[in-house]
């Protein structure tokens, strides 16, 4: 069947076995909008044309190819966006877990070096800030790249995926997790506080990297 969006004209074929039930809701995979998709409608022929003389027989009417009216969609309204103070949540549990790694490793360096040292103290204090950078990009590409939930995404049932609903691989984590996130911050955090007042729920870093957020 092939599939058209009203809002964007979007269009996809998409085998009848893969569709849900019809008529169902469903979300474009292009704009995220939501629409009801309807089964095919079949046109009705008249059985008798101009150039058909009398007594001669009347062809059966065909169905002509499947065509649906609206909506447009892989998925269906089951993933429902994951919410702003949902995600503000996920984040603070992630940013706990972060900083209980970061403290273990720091209190490990302190106790290696042990020194009254100026010149070493600050040395040790750069590592440590140098650490947190790096295990902070790395937990967040890692969980996101591997199965599109960190542990405090996990924890809250809600995912990132591409906009067309497959899950997403590490490319798409780098980007959403270093490049996005970090003009996100840069904007004053604009970019998050997208979350909130978008219908779609996806922020500047989502936009950019092809993602959204959606409850399990």
């Amino acid at each position: 069947m092939n599939i058209l969006c009203p809002h964007c004209q979007f269009s996809k074929d998409m085998d009848d076995s893969a569709l849900p039930p019809l008529p169902s809701k469903v979300t474009c995979p292009q704009c995220a909008e939501q629409f009801i998709l309807e089964a095919p409608q079949i046109a009705e022929e008249d059985p008798f044309s101009f150039s058909q003389q009398i007594g001669e027989p009347v062809p059966a009417a065909t169905a002509p190819a499947s065509v649906a009216p609206i909506g447009s969609a892989t998925k269906s309204t089951d993933e429902i966006p994951a919410g702003f103070w949902l995600r503000v949540l996920a984040a603070i549990l992630d940013s706990v877990i972060c900083n209980i790694i970061v403290f273990v490793m720091g209190f490990g360096i302190g106790f290696l070096i042990n020194t009254n040292n100026y010149a070493l103290n600050e040395m040790a204090q750069l590592l440590l800030f140098g650490m947190g950078i790096v295990v902070s990009l790395f937990y967040y590409i890692f969980f996101t790249g591997y199965g599109g939930q960190t542990p405090g995404k996990m924890a809250l049932q809600i995912k990132v995926i591409h906009n067309d609903g497959s899950d997403i691989g590490y490319g798409q984590a780098f980007v959403r997790e270093t490049i996005g996130k970090m003009i996100s911050y840069l904007l004053l955090c604009i970019g998050y506080l997208m979350v909130a007042f978008r219908r779609d729920k996806r922020g500047l870093h989502d936009l950019l990297a092809s993602t959204r957020v959606i409850k399990l």
